[in-house]
């Protein structure tokens, strides 16, 4: 009767380990070796939840693609300066212009330019989705007037990325300007989210 016993409460020791412990175990040692994708799947999750796809081209037709940008963004389109302003509606500030986040133009080109009234401070050549592209780090030069009607952060440094979207002379290109306060984590999940029509 006692080794009866003894079996019993062992085995019901080597159940609570099984049940309780191991998966404990395996699922500290899981989480610990794949923390990079599991950040990654949370962040995924939590990006589209807070995203919408928006179609470019409808709010100006020759600007060719579309992105995600974050639920509560909106985009309108500047015809005095043929481009499109991303902007946060819940900002504080007067007009649209002063709430931007991303600024949008384009150019046609047989190979990238950049304005004469601008510093180039910094220029990446890079590849992005399959494109050639430039991450440029621009300033506007002092001796020049602030530029009218456009967002204030583009008057100081600030990133800017152009794509060229085909190999053809002339091509369209792309220009993708930023604010610094947007983060660089937001622009990339904007641009890696890109679809040229």
């Amino acid at each position: 009767m006692k080794k009866f016993f003894k079996w019993l409460i062992f085995g019901i020791i080597i159940f609570v380990i099984a049940i309780f412990v191991l998966p404990l175990v395996f699922g500290y040692f899981f989480v610990s070796q794949n923390k990079d994708l599991i950040e990654k799947m949370i962040s995924l999750t939590v990006d589209e939840k807070s995203s919408k796809s928006v179609d470019f081209t409808e709010v100006d037709s020759r600007f060719g693609f579309s992105s995600q940008i974050p639920s509560e963004f909106k985009a309108e389109y500047l015809p005095s300066l043929r481009a499109i302003n991303i902007y946060d509606p819940s900002l504080p500030g007067t007009g649209n212009i002063e709430k931007s986040q991303l600024y949008i133009t384009y150019f046609n080109a047989n190979s990238f330019l950049t304005l004469n009234t601008v510093d180039i401070i910094g220029a990446e050549k890079m590849t992005v989705l399959g494109k050639e592209a430039i991450l440029y780090t621009i300033a506007k030069k002092l001796n020049v007037p602030d530029f009218l009607g456009q967002p204030s952060w583009r008057n100081l440094a600030h990133k800017a990325l152009d794509i060229r979207v085909s190999t053809e002379n002339p091509s369209i290109f792309y220009s993708f300007a930023y604010k610094q306060n947007l983060g660089k984590k937001s622009f990339d999940n904007f641009i890696n989210s890109l679809t040229f029509n």
